[in-house]
């Protein structure tokens, strides 16, 4: 039987996209800053609107877990729980340090939202991580 080249299906298939890497360097100085201040990460990469994104999504989730009073946790190794709780925390980087030096997030046990609040303020966190995972895959060229 002979096999008939279809223009259709040919010109269906995607073409190919070629990736770009990063040097290890620069990716480690761009998942740095991307930790440090959320979104930069894709912002230096040149991803503009990911990058704003992920930075008003997380720095929003920071302020309203702080607006219901929930608590930035320090590093206590008396707590073994607390540990996770600390490591969740500072996933969100700059913020968290400023937050705690002007004394926020200090927690309310009181307040009606203040589980919830706890709750925002480690999700911003460990979404920052995942972030910040995202914008390594893209420099190490995995991503498109």
């Amino acid at each position: 039987m002979e096999q008939v080249n279809n223009p259709v299906q040919s010109s269906t298939q995607p073409a190919a996209i070629e990736l770009k890497r990063m040097n290890m360097t620069a990716t480690l100085a761009i998942c740095s800053t991307g930790w440090l201040i959320p979104g930069l990460g894709h912002v230096l990469i040149g991803r503009w609107v990911r990058g704003a994104i992920f930075a008003a999504c997380v720095l929003l989730m920071f302020v309203l877990g702080l607006g219901m009073h929930g608590k930035l946790y320090d590093l206590e190794f008396d707590e073994p729980l607390h540990v996770f709780a600390f490591i969740a925390n500072i996933g969100t980087g700059m913020p968290y340090w400023i937050a705690e030096r002007l004394n926020f997030g200090l927690g309310t046990m009181t307040w009606p939202s203040y589980d919830y609040g706890t709750t925002y303020l480690w999700v911003c966190g460990l979404l920052n991580y995942l972030i910040v995972l995202d914008a390594f895959d893209i420099a190490q060229g995995r991503k498109p």
